[in-house]
């Protein structure tokens, strides 16, 4: 998979990579945050319908996510969220390292990576797809049944098709996404009363809704594969060993949506610098501050700690790791003593050993 990464100009306006002038292209076009259920449907049926048609399967991916650059320049006068605003996007469910690792596990050919704007969300649909017939020879468009395009997103399937037809210049293929149906998430407070809106079950706003509240094996069903996150491993307080158990706390940016604050079942996979797998272990996953420790170290940060279930000496000090979460297994508790916790972490690891089905895999 080659990947391009274009950035609009002030205007909007996109130089569009040069493809392979003698084919057309089937393409795409989302955030795909997550790289859901859903998602995948939509892009395979992009890959498959282009190895028919001796085509190139090609995603156009959005980010940041086109509802935190709109949600910034409501807020600040129109104004276009920096790069560093945009790191901030602590809602996405994946980063774009992870999804793009995603698409091309699915066989994409190019994946263009365009930084969405204010100015570029400006554009027509009817220009934005002129844009890509022209530049990228796209002979057809395939989206999901509820996907929308353009200024106003008032480019839906209907109008989409409407426009396909009268200049016979490209094909709309229609997906249908939707899953198993529909749920409703939270969304804000109106008058002193929560809100929801309705959303579908395949969706990254109900997968982001099931990992705040701890529902992992939820999010698993939606994902098709364990929620995850990627980090550094960084130098803690070492008491994991004292405790019976070697620690991998994850500091620094950490990739993927934080589950709510709790212990989980699952696995802590170590990563080479190209971020392939070398090994995991079965762990147990803290997400939370130390409260049993709270009065010894003070208050502190959220973080993530992996409990390994091993009998090896980890060293795993700046690698790049994984952590998978399988299921929830309780809250987070404080403790009166460290008996007491190392007690309950003995329960945790065999919990632990339970869910995942064995304790590490080469």
């Amino acid at each position: 998979m080659k990947t391009h990464f274009v950035v609009p100009d002030e205007k909007g306006s996109v130089t569009w990579p040069t493809l392979r002038i003698q084919k057309r292209s089937i393409v795409t076009i989302g955030t795909f945050d997550g790289v859901h259920l859903g998602h995948q449907s939509v892009i395979k049926r992009t890959v498959d319908l282009a190895k028919s048609y001796g085509s190139l399967s090609v995603v156009i991916l959005f980010d940041p996510r086109p509802a935190v650059v709109h949600s910034y320049g409501a807020l600040h006068d129109g104004a276009e969220i920096s790069d560093a605003e945009a790191a901030n996007d602590t809602d996405s469910v994946s980063s774009t390292t992870q999804r793009l690792r995603w698409i091309g596990e699915l066989g994409v050919d190019h994946v263009i990576v365009v930084r969405y704007t204010l100015a570029f969300g400006l554009q027509s649909y009817m220009f934005f797809l002129g844009q890509l017939t022209a530049k990228l020879g796209m002979r057809t468009l395939v989206l999901g049944t509820d996907a929308t395009l353009g200024r106003g997103r008032k480019g839906n399937v209907e109008s989409i098709d409407r426009l396909a037809q009268a200049t016979r210049m490209f094909e709309l293929d229609v997906v249908n996404d939707r899953g198993p149906g529909f749920t409703h998430v939270p969304d804000g407070v109106l008058n002193g009363v929560e809100v929801s809106k309705q959303v579908r079950i395949w969706s990254s706003s109900n997968v982001r809704h099931l990992l705040s509240n701890g529902d992992v094996d939820g999010a698993r069903k939606i994902l098709g594969r364990p929620h995850l996150v990627e980090g550094t491993v960084i130098h803690g307080e070492q008491r994991g060993r004292t405790l019976g158990y070697p620690t991998a706390n994850l500091g620094g940016t950490i990739e993927g949506f934080m589950p709510a604050d709790g212990v989980y079942a699952g696995w802590l996979i170590d990563c080479d610098a190209e971020g392939t797998e070398i090994k995991r272990y079965a762990s147990a996953v803290s997400i939370g501050t130390k409260l049993t420790f709270e009065d010894e170290i003070g208050k502190q940060q959220r973080l993530l700690e992996a409990n390994a279930v091993t009998d090896e000496w980890l060293d795993l000090y700046d690698h790049h790791v994984r952590v998978e979460f399988i299921s929830r297994l309780r809250g987070q508790m404080k403790f009166d003593s460290v008996d007491d916790l190392v007690a309950q972490m003995k329960k945790d690891v065999a919990a632990t050993v339970q869910e995942c089905g064995s304790t590490n895999q080469a």
